[in-house]
């Protein structure tokens, strides 16, 4: 195989057991072209210099997101490429940078002003929602709208008085042209490091990525006349090993690089004139980072902030929070000076996942003027404008001695250079309220074993869920897991009956993932229910049968006889207001989640637990167990890169303060009685204030389709797959 044709393996992402067909070349003579159904024909768009969306028939993925490449679709194309180019070239030294107003929002409750101590914080929620067309429109309440938020808010971006220091974007997709119109400030974050797998219309689009590439060389060279800093780097596993786009010691073919993740590192003010502090906010997400993925699609989010470590930990009282690690176990990681002691394995996952990457830079990650980064061009740039680093105003930021004399300096990030691994350590993460999820290529073996993957996952819903709690009625009845995903891989019916079994707490116990043949024996039907969008829901999005392509399914994948009896819609049946509380039925599924219901009948409507991420349901993304023959040991093999967080109630019972059980209710669909009345956290679904009738903290979550009763296919819904586009 040549190198050209090893280019577009990032794009497929199934491992070599999944019985998948060679990605074909990248040459337009040897691929079979289709148009994407669209509201005008190939040659009327032409004529009004309108892009053609097309589907390349051989090139589907099957597990990851958007395995057909496709622009911008709201975008109007250039008469010749060399316009654009010369539009971008000559953006370069534009030194005025806009950035879009902030909206407003309706003030949520702060961490100061609970209503009583039953309450819980209302920032306590297990992810929002990406603002999309039919969440700014008049027919949903403000109160509702307040699930969703835009690119810029979910990035932290547009809080008064906040400094961005440094940022990491990591994704599958990215389109970076919109990237640079929707955040025009970004060129002035001071260090930016973007981890990427491949671009919209592809690596092997040469006109398309000439575009990207030169955007990418307008933001570096945009940054660097203010003195900052951006990295660009691509990961590729199929590529070859210890190479600069695969830092892993093997090549994965059919492997990608498939998480998204923004990394934010910040300066706020303290409330009460105490001062700033340094902060970070992780922000777990689904959506590739292009217009029609965060703007027209159904896509969630987590986000939390964690404040940096403060030099001298203070003892806090001894509560039960199952995520930390008990010093039994150790905190492990990095034992360089640059690093402090691990205190959580939310900052252990973190670390040791972006040290996969291979990205071992070291550098200062605040402003230049802080003391790690060039001050020269910083100052020549303010000499320009007749200031000097010495007078510069109120808006540039403060000089190292200023900080000091102003701010407790335990709460700012120091200017030394660190590792991105290191400086992930610098922070606290002990309030943490859910659990990482990560998924890294490679062959898992010994003590790595349960490090990533389902066998992670598992893990996690143990420790969450001790086996003295799935005795008696409890496991009784239990309705089966709901698997809500974009992109379905080739699966077989022993794998999914072994990764259900392994992820669903009333088995677990009596499973072993590695025993080849120890797993629920249950019909698969009792075990999983798949929401999976039907040909006339893609047909009726907003995008129509254009974006069908963000929902890769081959038919020789989806029509598997052990599969057919799965299948959920992703809409209900009659469409309705109470039967689309979000609106988010027109609007396609790219969104990632799993959920384990509480009950299959009665009052309860709360779910155990829930999983939110980049994970599709494939073995090249969650892993698959075999044998090592050269030491006869088992190992987990796994092709992708992903990471996903998991929320039970007892990773919720801390921050919710630790005075009742915590109960996770889904939001509208029969999940909170009041539909009109949406709290994120509260300690009555009645609405009284006090809380003290309830037997639970109720952490409601926006879930944009119905988890309790899916409707499951009839005869006349279809299974949607990439191959009908040619034919609508």
């Amino acid at each position: 195989m040549s190198s050209a044709e090893r280019g577009k393996e990032v794009i497929t992402i199934d491992s070599s057991d999944d019985d998948e067909d060679e990605v074909p070349t990248a040459s337009r003579s040897s691929q079979k072209k289709r148009a994407r159904k669209s509201p005008v024909s190939e040659g009327s768009a032409k004529k009004q210099n309108q892009e053609v969306i097309t589907l390349l028939d051989d090139s589907s993925d099957d597990n990851c997101d958007n395995p057909v490449p496709k622009m911008d679709r709201k975008r109007r194309a250039r008469p010749c490429i060399e316009d654009e180019i010369m539009e971008i070239e000559s953006s370069v030294g534009q030194e005025e940078v806009r950035k879009p107003a902030a909206r407003k929002r309706i003030a949520p409750i702060t961490l100061k002003n609970y209503k009583n101590e039953y309450d819980a914080p209302s920032d306590v929620i297990p992810f929002l929602l990406f603002e999309t067309t039919s969440a700014k429109s008049s027919s949903i309440s403000q109160q509702k709208r307040n699930y969703f938020q835009t690119l810029r808010e979910a990035i932290g971006l547009d809080v008064p008085n906040r400094q961005i220091q440094w940022l990491v974007i990591s994704n599958f997709l990215i389109d970076f042209r919109y990237i640079y119109e929707k955040i025009p400030d970004i060129v002035q974050i001071p260090r930016v490091v973007v981890f990427y797998g491949s671009f919209f219309a592809g690596y092997d689009n040469i006109q398309y990525r000439q575009i990207q590439e030169l955007i990418m060389n307008n933001w570096k060279a945009a940054a660097e006349l203010r003195g900052n800093t951006v990295d660009f780097v691509r990961l590729v596993p199929s590529d070859p090993p210890k190479s600069k786009t695969n830092p892993l010691p093997q090549k994965i073919s059919y492997g990608c690089h498939h998480t998204k993740m923004f990394l934010t590192g910040f300066d706020d003010e303290v409330t009460g004139g105490g001062g700033r502090q340094s902060m970070i906010r992780v922000v777990v997400h689904t959506a590739n980072l292009g217009c029609s993925d965060v703007e027209q699609q159904t896509n969630a989010f987590y986000a939390q902030n964690f404040p940096l470590k403060k030099k001298k930990m203070q003892q806090r009282a001894a509560v039960v929070n199952p995520y930390k690690v008990s010093a039994k176990s150790g905190g492990g990681g990095s034992t360089s000076v640059a690093a402090p002691k691990s205190t959580c394995s939310f900052e252990n996952d973190l670390a040791d996942y972006l040290e996969s990457y291979g990205y071992s830079k070291r550098q200062s990650w605040c402003a230049p003027t802080l003391g790690g980064g060039s001050t020269d061009i910083r100052e020549a740039r303010l000499k320009r404008f007749g200031q000097s680093m010495d007078t510069q105003s109120s808006t540039a930021y403060p000089s190292q001695q200023q900080v000091a004399k102003t701010y407790d300096t335990s709460q700012i990030l120091t200017a030394q250079e660190l590792s991105l691994a290191d400086l992930i350590r610098q922070y606290d993460y002990s309030s943490a309220y859910a659990v990482l999820i990560p998924s890294v290529p490679g062959y898992h073996r010994g003590m790595t074993i349960n490090k990533y993957g389902y066998l992670k996952l598992r893990k996690e819903i143990i420790d969450a869920f001790p086996s003295s709690q799935t005795l008696g009625k409890r496991g009784e009845n239990k309705p089966p897991i709901v698997c809500q995903i974009s992109s379905l891989g080739s699966l077989h019916e022993k794998w999914l009956r072994k990764f259900c079994s392994a992820i669903d707490y009333t088995s677990t116990h009596n499973t072993n993932p590695l025993d080849e043949n120890c797993m629920s024996t249950k019909p698969l039907k009792s075990l999983v229910k798949i929401v999976w969008p039907t040909v006339d829901e893609i047909r009726k999005s907003v995008e129509g049968f254009a974006g069908g392509g963000s929902v890769p399914g081959r038919v020789k994948n989806l029509e598997k006889p052990f599969l057919k009896p799965l299948y959920h819609r992703w809409t209900k049946r009659h469409d309705n207001v109470s039967n689309d509380p979000f609106r988010t039925a027109r609007h396609i599924p790219h969104i990632k989640t799993i959920v384990q219901p509480a009950s299959s009948g009665g009052d309860d409507r709360s779910i155990d637990w829930l999983l939110l991420s980049s994970h599709n349901l494939s073995k090249a993304a969650w892993g698959t167990v075999q044998n090592n023959h050269k030491s006869g040991g088992k190992e987990c093999f796994i092709a992708h890169w992903e990471l996903g967080v998991f929320v039970a109630g007892s990773t919720l019972l801390e921050i919710c303060g630790m005075t009742k059980p915590v109960r996770i209710l889904p939001i509208g669909y029969g999940g909170a009685k009041n539909n009109s009345r949406i709290s994120l956290c509260e300690a009555d679904e009645d609405g009284n204030d006090d809380g003290k009738n309830s037997d639970f903290i109720n952490v409601h979550v926006p879930f944009p389709y119905n988890v309790h009763t899916p409707d499951a296919y009839d005869g006349n819904d279809d299974y949607w797959t990439t191959e009908l586009a040619s034919s609508s």
